[in-house]
């Protein structure tokens, strides 16, 4: 039986990663933890064996018994998942085609769905990895969805999709308003990346008469929880699209069109398109018919793509445009670089807050601890009459409470902090001004040097 591994990948298609399902967090637990025991060679499923240890603390349970064991897994084979395939249709079917429970091994055995191979198996492109340790801790079912979603466009560090997308992907219920969104799911899974995963985001609203309609993503590299060895460096922004590899460049392209229009049709054309055009000049052509919002995109694309009706503007016009890009680029990397500069400094002070808290509490006889999260929870049930219970959110909430009431009382603990925040300050200053020295210095060698998407 195969030792399940923290560190090992988990490894999906991009397709699988953007199906529609709606697990419990311990049933995702489950599928991702089934899914790390995949090698990179296997040509077919195999048996994969969870021991009911492992199982238990995917639950979150003491009780092992038969009843409980036999309930877990027929709920899972209730919930199907949906594939989208090319030109609407879509692929319906079970994680798994059996779950055998073997009371006498003490083992639960697993096998994959057929249907599920090339989603699995054998990946050469269009696949999304990660390390299984990065989702075992989130302590939701949405955060675990959002981190693979973001995961996938890491190397590209932004994506934006509808707020109707983003309901449907992370299987939120109609009764969520979208404020329920945020502070429910896209807050505390911010909270959640920063201390557990290898990444983090921001997010910005897009709003249609002050309704809120879609979501932009930013994501950045969380070095503090991955290992050097392990990062994946961005691309120098020195570097330019036809330095990118092949899966790059397509993903750029893709990332490009809107978002209604990412279809594996389309996709497959400009991989071809790929191989006879500069992709400089496949995104020029994207952007245009983007802005021209043609009844076909596709056919239009085509035809814009063969007559290169991009370049129907004057030379003069071009040049305008391409300085306007530069500059809308250029701004956005300042832009990234001072939310980076600020990111530093809140998880440095967070984490600063969170050791004060620890030290505070381990000081405090029992009797003392309970009278003061009684306290608490009663003034977080108060204030924060939204927030469930028992949650995770409530608990943070709670948290953060007794955080501020064991500063404001203490002046060692007011000194200490400011410390920490002053030197992070100048350090992130520090850091934040060479960025800012290498950005000026590549925009002095040459706008053409710059990339598509600055890293």
């Amino acid at each position: 039986m195969k030792k399940t591994n923290s560190n090992s990948l988990v490894v999906k298609g991009n397709d699988l990663i953007i199906s529609r399902y709606n697990l419990s967090l311990a049933e995702q637990r489950l599928i991702l933890q089934v899914a790390s025991m995949i090698n990179a060679n296997d040509e077919d499923f195999k048996d994969y064996y969870v021991s009911i240890s492992d199982y238990l603390d995917l639950v979150e349970s003491n009780s092992n018994n038969y009843y409980q064991v036999k309930k877990f897994t027929e709920e899972l084979l209730k919930k199907p998942l949906h594939i989208p395939l090319q030109n609407g249709n879509f692929l319906a079917c079970n994680w798994f085609s059996s779950i055998v429970y073997l009371s006498e091994k003490g083992v639960i055995v697993c096998r994959f769905d057929p249907h599920l191979k090339p989603y699995l198996l054998q990946l050469k492109n269009r696949f999304t990895a990660y390390r299984l340790e990065n989702v075992l801790k989130l302590k939701s079912k949405y955060s675990i969805r959002l981190y693979e979603i973001l995961k996938r466009y890491e190397n590209i560090r932004e994506t934006s999709m509808s707020l109707d997308n983003f309901r449907k992907y992370l299987a939120i219920p109609d009764t969520y308003l979208y404020n329920n969104i945020k502070e429910q799911i896209l807050k505390p899974a911010q909270k959640e990346f920063k201390t557990f995963t290898d990444i983090m985001f921001d997010f910005q609203e897009v709003k249609e008469f002050r309704r809120v309609v879609a979501l932009n993503f930013t994501i950045y590299q969380n070095k503090n929880n991955t290992d050097a060895d392990k990062i994946v460096k961005p691309k120098s922004q020195q570097n330019a699209i036809e330095q990118y590899s092949d899966n790059q460049r397509l993903e750029v392209l893709i990332n490009a069109l809107p978002e209604e229009e990412r279809t594996k049709s389309i996709e497959a054309y400009l991989a071809k398109c790929l191989k006879d055009y500069d992709a400089r000049y496949l995104l020029h052509q994207i952007e245009y018919v983007a802005q021209q919002k043609p009844k076909s995109f596709f056919a239009y694309l085509k035809k814009s793509i063969q007559e290169d009706y991009a370049k129907a503007e004057s030379i003069e016009e071009q040049q305008k445009a391409e300085k306007e890009r530069i500059e809308r680029l250029v701004q956005q990397e300042l832009e990234k670089l001072e939310a980076e500069k600020l990111s530093l400094i809140d998880m440095a002070v967070d984490r600063e807050k969170d050791r004060i808290y620890e030290e505070y509490v381990s000081l405090l006889e029992n009797n003392e601890k309970q009278e003061l999260f009684n306290e608490y929870r009663a003034k977080t049930k108060e204030l924060y009459q939204n927030v469930k219970e028992g949650s995770f959110l409530f608990e943070e909430t709670m948290k953060r409470l007794i955080t501020e009431y064991i500063i404001s009382k203490n002046e060692i603990y007011q000194k200490r902090l400011e410390k920490i925040r002053k030197d992070t300050e100048e350090k992130a200053e520090r850091a934040y001004q060479r960025e800012k020295e290498t950005l000026r210095e590549k925009i002095e060698n040459g706008y053409s040097r710059l990339p598509l998407t600055l890293y």
